[in-house]
C-alpha cells in the first residue's frame, strides 16, 4: 500500500505524528508527500527516510492536482488518499491491505462516514446526486480514501479544492464508507488556517463550486 498526503503543514503536530506511525507499518511500502508550502515544512529527521518520496513544486498546487500527481508517483496498485491532519488506525490499514477489501471483494471506493456505534464495519455507500458529498457524510469521506491506482480518475483541472472525492465517488461502482471511530481527525486545518492568513483560498474554493454546478447541476 502506498499513502499519499498533500500537505501545508498547518497541523504539523498531527502530519508529524502520522508518519511516525505510518513508517513503523509493513504494510505500507511509501509514503508520498506532496509539499504545497515548503516554508513551512518542519525540519525533522524522519522526512529522510527512504520509505518517503517528497514532491515539491515550490508553490501551492492544490489539494486535488496533488491527489493526481501522487496517484502518478504510486508504485503499488492500493493506494490510501489522506489528508494531513488525520491519524488512520494502524489496525484499519493493516485489515484493508491484509484482507484486500478494495477490489478483490468487489469494492471499488472506501471513504470515511461520521462516528457511529458500529466500529470497524464497511457500510455500502448511496450518493444522492442532489446533494454535495460533504452533507452525506458529515465532511469526511475524503479525509482518507482507499481505492486501485487502475480504478482512480484523475480529477478535473477545473477542481482545486473541493469535490475532488465527490468525482471519485461519482466515477467508482461499489462505494463503502469506515466509521470515523478508527481515525483521529482534526478536521478543515489547512483551509481554516489560510482563511486567518487572509489567503485567495476563497475565490479558488467559489471557482470550484461554480464549476461543480455547472457541471452537475
Amino acid at each position: 500500500m502506498d499513502v499519499i498526503i498533500p500537505t501545508m503543514w498547518r497541523a504539523p503536530e498531527i502530519t508529524i505524528s502520522a508518519l511516525s506511525k505510518y513508517l513503523t507499518i509493513n504494510e505500507i511500502k511509501k509514503i508520498i508527500i506532496i509539499d504545497n508550502d515548503s516554508n513551512k515544512r518542519p525540519k525533522v529527521n524522519l522526512l529522510n527516510s527512504s520509505k518517503i518520496k517528497l514532491i515539491d513544486f515550490k508553490k501551492n498546487i492544490y489539494v486535488n492536482p496533488a491527489w493526481n500527481i501522487g496517484v502518478q508517483n504510486a508504485n503499488n496498485s492500493l493506494m490510501c488518499l489522506c489528508n494531513d491532519d488525520i491519524i488512520i488506525d494502524r489496525l484499519l490499514l493493516q485489515t484493508i491491505y491484509l484482507l484486500d477489501l478494495v477490489d478483490c471483494s468487489g469494492i471499488d471506493l472506501i471513504g470515511v462516514r461520521g462516528i457511529d456505534r458500529h466500529g470497524f464495519l464497511l457500510s455500502p455507500f448511496s450518493i444522492d446526486k442532489t446533494k454535495n458529498l460533504g452533507v452525506q457524510s458529515d465532511g469526511l469521506f475524503g479525509t482518507a480514501m482507499f481505492i486501485r491506482k487502475e480504478n482512480y480518475k484523475p480529477i478535473p483541472d477545473y477542481l482545486k479544492v473541493w469535490f475532488g472525492d465527490d468525482y471519485l465517488v461519482r466515477n467508482s461502482k461499489n462505494v463503502f464508507t469506515i466509521p470515523a471511530n478508527r481515525f483521529q481527525i482534526k478536521m478543515q486545518s489547512t483551509i481554516n488556517s489560510l482563511r486567518e492568513e487572509g489567503s485567495s483560498i476563497n475565490t479558488v474554493i467559489n471557482k470550484d463550486i461554480k464549476n461543480w454546478q455547472n457541471k452537475y447541476k
